[in-house]
């Protein structure tokens, strides 16, 4: 039985990226909805995406799927969540930036609903941050640990939502109290540089990932999407859906 997805957010970067995957996908995965400003719903969206779907009321559009892909802002996406929390609609989301309380709103929309939640939807970064956390497990109480990120000159967050998710994983395989700095560079067109750097007093270990073309976060909430099709409520991220 085919996946219906709904794209908030469709004329943006992120919402095209994913419908056109979508549409080239021959697998289970439809794209039955997206969500567009009335300015938008002219634009270089319709070119590619029947018009019929494209909408403007998120109630409407939320309730002809089964997953919602949100890659909006924060103060949307709390709409969008409370929208698929009415509907009993899944939700992938890979907005970054959000508030402490509104994290809190979002594990709290998780006993209801599914939602699956990554600040960063390439398998390869997901990968990196396993690495991480097992060298933070073996030698990160003795190291310094420096985290550096480029991204585009648009991006709001800083540091990145990418960026404070590895600050998580690294604490959390820590014994001491330690001070992880972060270097952010926002400069260019660049998609997406992440490096982690675990220094010792004779050597230094680093992790990096270089992101060409963001396809690849895209294709990862595709991945997501298919994933949580069939799960129950409950908070996921792409650990999950990789059986990292």
């Amino acid at each position: 039985m085919s996946i219906n997805v709904c794209i908030p957010g469709i004329s943006g970067k992120m919402g095209m990226e994913i419908a056109k995957l979508i549409l080239l996908d021959k697998s289970n995965i439809e794209l039955v909805a997206g969500i567009a400003r009335n300015q938008d719903k002219n634009s270089h969206i319709a070119s590619f995406v029947n018009s019929e779907i494209i909408l403007t009321d998120l109630d409407q559009a939320i309730s002809k799927c089964d997953v919602c892909i949100d890659f909006t802002r924060p103060e949307y996406s709390m709409e969008i969540i409370n929208s698929c929390v009415r509907h009993n609609k899944k939700i992938v989301i890979g907005t970054t930036g959000y508030t402490e309380q509104q994290i809190n709103n979002i594990y709290s929309a998780s006993k209801k609903i599914p939602i699956l939640k990554a600040s960063n939807m390439s398998i390869g970064i997901n990968l990196c941050i396993k690495l991480a956390e097992k060298i933070s497990s073996a030698i990160g109480n003795e190291c310094d640990i420096d985290i550096i990120e480029h991204h585009h000159k648009h991006k709001a967050d800083m540091p990145s939502g990418t960026s404070l998710a590895i600050e998580d994983a690294i604490k959390d395989n820590l014994t001491v109290e330690k001070d992880i700095k972060h270097h952010c560079l926002r400069v260019g067109n660049v998609v997406g540089d992440h490096a982690i750097k675990f220094t010792l007093e004779n050597e230094s270990i680093e992790i990096s990932h270089r992101s060409f073309d963001r396809k690849i976060f895209a294709e990862g909430a595709i991945l997501a999407s298919k994933w949580i099709s069939d799960k129950d409520k409950g908070f996921y991220n792409m650990n999950d859906a990789l059986s990292l």
